[in-house]
């Protein structure tokens, strides 16, 4: 059984502008040469909505390589607008992001290194917005989709030939609407899980490319408990297995969505107060590390973080470590850290 040690080794630098980083949500992100690639994302600047702060996206985005125990920035760029909640897809030595560009067209950005320094290149476009879902590649096809497309949730797979720059609706995802959803390539076959609408999905299938089909996997329960991955993230502890960490209380994330679309009035302005000036532990986000076996299709819980739980963060794996990089740790509120856990 793992024991994960997590230590915070480090707050992420500024965006260009600012003198400190408050942290961001919805990454960028990527591992590349075994080193980290993460960025974009939103924040709130200026405090909390209910006191006048509104939601900045930003450019800045950021390579940085860990050694021992050190994080060392390499680089450090803008992009030419913000990105924000766009899906992102590692592939061998390059990460592919898809950046909504307007209001009605996103752009596709391959991000490579080269003396450690970052490079993107704008590789496609898409006649469409793509916010919060979900983004892999597969035999030189970027599939993307189950999640926000034109600003609606929407149950479509996308397939995109890198190659012939062409793309068309691959398949329809047989759970419910959904945005934010997890997925994973693993022997020939998508794994998508989680997710949320109104409510928090805790259900998981799997796609297997060549067959076109779909079929139902087990659903995040471990001792009993239902757990919510709507804005948790995962990535590859091993071979065979992803950790998961965070994700919003399905409770409490039921409950506000309900008050926040059916009060009106002074009642809603009320609430909504005193939602966002809740402290953190009020939300109850997950804080224990789950496990999946792909292998067996089983879940599993290990520890506790030792930090607050975020949500839409960056986890990502490089060869022998794994790492938790800013996201939300309530509404509004974001953490700049950079946590690493040996595996």
């Amino acid at each position: 059984m793992y024991k994960l040690q997590w230590n915070k080794i480090g707050v992420v630098a500024p965006q260009e502008g600012y003198e400190k980083n408050i942290g961001t949500a919805g990454l960028l992100k990527g591992v590349i040469d075994n080193k980290l690639v993460f960025g974009g994302g939103a924040n709130f600047p200026g405090g909390l909505p209910v006191d006048g702060g509104t939601k900045v996206n930003h450019k800045d985005i950021y390579l940085y390589e860990i050694k021992d125990n050190e994080h060392v920035l390499l680089d450090q760029i803008q992009h030419d607008y913000p990105i924000a909640y766009g899906p992102s897809a590692n592939y061998k030595d390059k990460l592919y992001y898809i950046a909504n560009k307007d209001e009605s067209s996103s752009d596709i950005l391959q991000l490579t290194i080269k003396n450690n320094k970052l490079n993107i290149n704008v590789i496609g476009a898409l006649p469409l917005t793509v916010e919060n879902t979900i983004a892999e590649i597969y035999n030189n096809k970027l599939y993307f989709g189950i999640g926000s497309i034109n600003g609606k949730n929407t149950k479509e797979l996308y397939s995109y030939d890198l190659e012939t720059k062409t793309f068309e609706v691959e398949t329809e995802f047989p759970g419910e609407l959904r945005s934010q959803a997890l997925s994973y390539v693993y022997n020939d076959s998508l794994i998508v899980y989680g997710g949320g609408a109104a409510e928090t999905y805790s259900d998981g299938y799997k796609y297997v490319f060549k067959e076109k089909t779909w079929t139902k996997l087990p659903d995040v329960i471990v001792d009993n408990y239902e757990y919510s991955l709507l804005g948790a993230d995962w990535c590859k502890l091993n071979e065979d297995e992803l950790l998961v960490i965070g994700g919003f209380d399905r409770d409490v994330w039921k409950d506000a969505v309900f008050k926040l679309s059916t009060l009106t009035g002074e009642e809603h302005a009320k609430y909504r107060d005193a939602y966002f000036r809740r402290p953190v532990e009020d939300f109850k986000w997950n804080k224990h590390e789950l496990v999946y076996n792909l292998k067996n299709n089983t879940w599993i819980k290990l520890d506790e973080i030792n930090f607050e739980a975020p949500c839409g963060h960056a986890l990502l794996s490089t060869d022998d470590h794994v790492y938790s990089i800013m996201g939300e740790i309530k509404p509004a509120v974001r953490s700049p850290y950079i946590h690493q856990a040996k595996k």
